[in-house]
Parts: structure tokens; C-alpha cells; sequence
């Protein structure tokens, strides 16, 4: 397949971007490939399957399919791959579950990037991406949470472009990161080095200061720093672009979320579309390993972890509040996306 039919297809899916060659590589994946991987990572997709490069150079971005794009970002463990998988709904969008496109653009980025090339590439990236499925109104993509720091870049860049911003509480989260143990506990050290990186921590500390803090500590100032990001967004894009929810609101009521999400992107199914969305997959599935799942689950799975670790969680979740009064952020804003 020749390079301008790969860009004339969605269905082939701008998966990396390589520096060295300034090239994009592309994926065949339709829509039923996306719905039955995890997330559009090389740990999900098949290893087999043959990539196809085509130049950045080659790429004429005023003569791809256009679409309306939109964006779902998050602070991990607040059901941000539930509200992709809702947003799987042939005739009206794609949600498209972390492409590592973009993860590749905040790599690269990291590594010394000159802006105005980042800024070049990750323009063509997201003309990629919005490539609609035949059929579809818009494209809704939910980038990994390590690229939230080029989350306004990515709003500049697309002024039709609208955004759901998605937490956990913090106790929550924190539960969320105790119950993975020894893996949780690194990941979010390497989520907070890169977010040092990117130079987007919502509160400095001396290094001396950041050796002495907690694993859960160093969770919750990862999470902290999310929100100051989000307040920044508000603020400069308005709440017609930019809403907020947190996870237990979101599976709160289920039709409801579904109207009011799609709606926030000006999509609009139909009552019954939207009441097969939410008794679909999407709420009853666990995002990982598609087993039954519900609200009440998640709950208790919260709640069991919670309890395990209560006086830590309940001593970090007080310190991230003092914190974040301290810097004006607010940590619990109403969910301002299902208003």
C-alpha cells in the first residue's frame, strides 16, 4: 500500500513517530482491532504485523480526511479507559486508547527537541489521529497521562478542539496505587522524574526534600501536579472547551454520563444509543482483562485497599491538601462535565 493511501485510510494508525528518520509509522488497525486491545501499545498490539513508514516530509496535512478531534486527559486510575471505550460508538466517534504517537513526541521532547520542530510534529501527529472512521462524526483521544504536560500545546493547536479532564479523589488514587504494591510504587517515581523533566511538578521541593518523601507522597504530588495543569486549562481555554470529572461521579450514573459526554463533544445519539452505551461494555467490563465488572466492584476493591493502608493514605491525603492550599489549587472541583 502506497503511502498516500495509508494516509487516506483511518484505519491505518499513526502508532510512532522516529526522530532519527522523522518519519511516522503506520498500523493497519479497524475499529474492531482498536476494540479488543487493552491499549494501542506495542505490549497489546500484535508484534507480527508489519509497520509502514511514510515520511513527515510527505505528509500534506490540508489534504487529509478531516474531523473534529477531542481529548479525554486524566491523572491515571479514574476510569479514563472506561470513557474511551464509551466513546467506541459507530456513526459518531473513536476513542482511541493511548497512542503511543504522542508518547513518542513527549520522549523526544524530553530528550532536547528543538520546540518549534516539537511543535511541527505534533501538529501532524494529531492531523493524524483525527482521521475519522468511515461513518464517524469525530475522533475522542485519550492520550497517556505522561503526555497531560503538552495538553494545552495540544488545545492551542486545535481550537475546535474540546477536552474532559478525569481524576480519581486522592484517597482513591492512592488506594489505586497501594493495591500494585512494589510496581505502583515505581511507576509513580518515574511518573513524577518525567514530570520533573517536563517542568510541570505543581510545588518545589530542595532535593534533600524529594529523597525524604513517601512512595505515596511522591503518588500524590504526581496527582497534585495534574490538577495545577488542569487549573491552567480552565483558566486560559473556558469551561466551553474544558470540563472536569471525577471517577466517582463519572460511574455515578452511567446515562448520564453518556449524554453529557458526548454532548460536551457535540455528539448526539439518540436515547436508546445512549442507554445501550451505558449498559454496554464499556460500564460492565473491566478495561483490562474484559472480565464482568461493575461500579460496586470497583468500590469494594477501593475500599478493601483503603483500609489496608488507611493511616498512610489519610496522612498523605491531608498533607496533599495542605499543599495544595498553600499553592491555590483546588484538589476536589465539582464535576463540572456532567452539570
Amino acid at each position: 500500500m502506497t503511502g498516500h493511501n495509508i494516509l487516506g485510510d483511518a484505519e491505518w494508525l499513526p502508532h510512532r513517530y522516529d526522530e532519527t528518520q522523522d518519519s511516522f509509522r503506520f498500523r493497519h488497525l479497524p475499529r474492531d482491532a482498536q476494540r479488543n486491545v487493552t491499549f494501542l501499545t506495542d505490549e497489546y498490539l500484535d508484534r507480527s504485523q508489519r509497520e509502514v513508514a511514510v515520511a513527515a516530509a510527505s505528509i500534506d496535512r490540508a489534504a487529509l480526511p478531516a474531523g473534529p478531534v477531542h481529548f479525554v486527559f486524566h491523572s491515571a486510575y479514574c476510569c479514563s479507559t472506561l470513557a474511551a471505550r464509551m466513546f467506541d460508538a459507530p456513526g459518531y466517534a473513536m476513542g482511541l486508547k493511548e497512542p503511543v504517537v504522542l508518547n513518542d513526541i513527549v520522549g523526544w521532547r524530553r530528550r532536547g527537541a528543538q520546540p518549534q520542530k516539537v511543535a511541527a510534529t505534533l501538529d501532524t501527529a494529531l492531523a493524524l489521529l483525527a482521521r475519522p472512521l468511515e461513518g464517524d462524526g469525530a475522533v475522542v483521544v485519550k492520550p497517556s497521562n505522561i503526555v497531560y504536560s503538552l495538553a494545552p500545546a495540544i488545545l492551542g493547536l486545535r481550537p475546535q478542539a474540546r477536552a474532559i479532564l478525569l481524576y480519581a479523589p486522592i484517597g482513591d488514587f492512592l488506594a489505586s496505587i497501594a493495591v500494585k504494591g512494589l510496581w505502583g510504587r515505581r511507576w509513580v517515581r518515574q511518573a513524577l522524574f518525567g514530570q520533573m523533566q517536563d517542568g510541570v511538578l505543581a510545588q518545589q521541593f530542595s532535593p534533600a526534600e524529594m529523597f525524604e518523601l513517601t512512595d505515596l507522597q511522591v503518588a500524590a504530588l504526581g496527582w497534585l501536579s495534574h490538577h495545577a495543569i488542569y487549573r491552567q486549562m480552565q483558566q486560559r481555554f473556558g469551561s466551553q472547551r474544558v470540563v472536569i470529572c471525577d471517577s466517582q461521579s463519572l460511574l455515578a450514573e452511567p446515562e448520564k454520563t453518556v449524554e453529557k459526554f458526548f454532548g460536551h463533544f457535540e455528539l448526539h445519539p439518540t436515547r436508546d444509543e445512549r442507554a445501550a452505551i451505558a449498559s454496554g461494555p464499556a460500564f460492565t467490563r473491566n478495561s483490562k482483562d474484559q472480565s464482568a465488572y461493575s461500579r460496586d466492584d470497583r468500590e469494594r476493591q477501593i475500599a478493601a485497599t483503603r483500609e489496608a493502608n488507611s493511616d498512610e493514605i489519610a496522612k498523605v491525603a491531608e498533607w496533599v491538601g495542605v499543599v495544595a492550599e498553600g499553592i491555590g489549587v483546588d484538589i476536589a472541583p465539582a464535576a463540572s462535565a456532567l452539570r
